[in-house]
């Protein structure tokens, strides 16, 4: 409870401060409460197995304040499900994602520095994770710059997981040692985008602090046409190389390639194809071709029964195919339906060890999911998600995943998304 009591009484004081400031200081929130029925999402059930009924909560308050060259945000949140504390067991779970300060030099050039959202292009690669409660925050410094073509944006971050005074081993479970990224976004004409991407993420040798494995993550990603545009397109590929965290040389690549039709006022269409590589158990290289795709988003991509959240540990290393196409209706003016359809292959070659030598899935065929959503936006900053989905899995799923894949598998949620703005004071029109 200190905790958040020092945060209120934080955020009082910068509020009586601002008109001596003449600053402009905001206090706002993001609530989602969400309820789901787990029966197959993530993993495939077997007979033995029961559903999960689970609800799940994060409470944020974001703080934002802004004086002349200055800009800073402070955003404390609390994710939970509910019923997992104790009563009266005091735990502390109240944690800072987002505090970073920003500093414009002139008006193309600033740096910002602090625990920041990462997300950039279509967040394939850094993205927010939003679907997860927690999401994703990097503690970094980073310099960005922006005209009227070009936005750049470059920047850096070394972790510990604690106060040292020597060096010693991180030992934060499947984080980074260090970061780095370069990214170029050129905007050509009215309706094109292209994006280039260069990052390495290291990781310390499990066994001796002092050998670091870089991974270095390179690539374009394309934007043609917008959502007013009759046919639009978002395509990416990305080449991995270096070492992967276990020191083993890697090798792999992504391809993604989404176009999106309007068909009329009330309908539009997306398809394609997402592809990562994967190993190939018959023909054993002594590389990792499995591509990782580090901090990028997964529920809004890969379908919604999280099969694929992290593709290189859910597939065992074997990569994934997808292809996909959904429809999107618009059923009012505050609201729009999604129906869409997921078919699931490894990208690479696994071989299954309980039958002697026996090919998993020739046709590499992992199975076939069905997603249905609806959103509904009540008011601004108020709205509701309803989104059922099952999966039609086969032996090959069953093989990576465990479970059945005979088994009925299915999914369902209601969630309710609150992003209101408490407080927001006006500059001093004298400044």
């Amino acid at each position: 409870m200190h905790k958040i009591t020092t945060l209120l009484l934080t955020i009082i004081l910068m509020t009586l401060s601002v008109e001596l400031s003449y600053g402009q200081f905001t206090v706002g929130a993001d609530f989602r409460a969400r309820t789901e029925l787990r029966d197959g999402s993530r993993i495939l059930l077997d007979s033995t197995s029961n559903p999960s009924f689970v609800s799940s909560q994060r409470s944020r308050l974001i703080t934002s304040f802004k004086k002349e060259n200055m800009e800073m945000k402070i955003t404390m949140q609390n994710a939970r499900i509910w019923g997992q504390d104790r009563e009266r067991g005091n735990v502390p779970n109240l944690n800072l994602t987002e505090g970073w300060l920003r500093y414009s030099f002139n008006e193309k050039l600033a740096v910002k520095v602090g625990r920041q959202h990462l997300v950039l292009d279509d967040g394939r690669i850094f993205g927010m994770r939003n679907w997860n409660d927690i999401a994703v925050s990097h503690d970094l410094a980073v310099l960005q710059y922006a005209d009227k073509k070009w936005r750049l944006q470059t920047g850096a971050g070394y972790n510990n997981d604690r106060n040292r005074y020597f060096e010693g081993p991180y030992e934060v479970n499947n984080y980074y040692k260090y970061m780095a990224f370069l990214w170029a976004n050129r905007k050509i004409g009215e309706s094109l985008d292209i994006s280039i991407l260069n990052s390495v993420d290291a990781h310390e040798d499990e066994n001796n602090f002092e050998t670091i494995y870089p991974r270095i993550t390179s690539g374009i990603y394309i934007n043609k046409g917008g959502k007013d545009s009759k046919f639009s397109m978002e395509a990416s590929a990305y080449y991995q190389y270096g070492k992967n965290p276990e020191g083993i040389k890697q090798n792999a690549y992504m391809i993604s390639i989404i176009p999106r039709f309007n068909i009329n006022n009330w309908l539009y269409s997306k398809s394609g194809l997402n592809f990562f590589s994967g190993n190939d158990e018959t023909n054993d290289n002594g590389q990792n071709n499995a591509f990782n795709k580090l901090f990028g988003d997964g529920h809004r991509y890969y379908g919604y029964m999280d099969y694929f959240l992290n593709i290189e540990s859910n597939t065992r290393g074997g990569g994934m195919r997808e292809l996909f196409a959904g429809l999107f209706f618009k059923t009012g003016k505050k609201s729009e339906l999604e129906v869409s359809y997921h078919h699931f292959a490894l990208g690479g070659q696994m071989i299954n060890t309980d039958i002697t030598t026996e090919v998993v899935a020739a046709n590499r065929n992992l199975g076939n999911e069905i997603d249905l959503q609806l959103k509904i936006k009540l008011q601004d900053d108020l709205s509701v998600r309803f989104a059922y989905a099952t999966m039609f899995a086969t032996p090959s799923m069953e093989f990576i995943k465990g479970g059945d894949h005979s088994r009925y598998q299915q999914w369902a949620t209601v969630m309710l998304i609150a992003k209101p703005t408490f407080f927001t004071s006006e500059k001093n029109k004298a400044e």
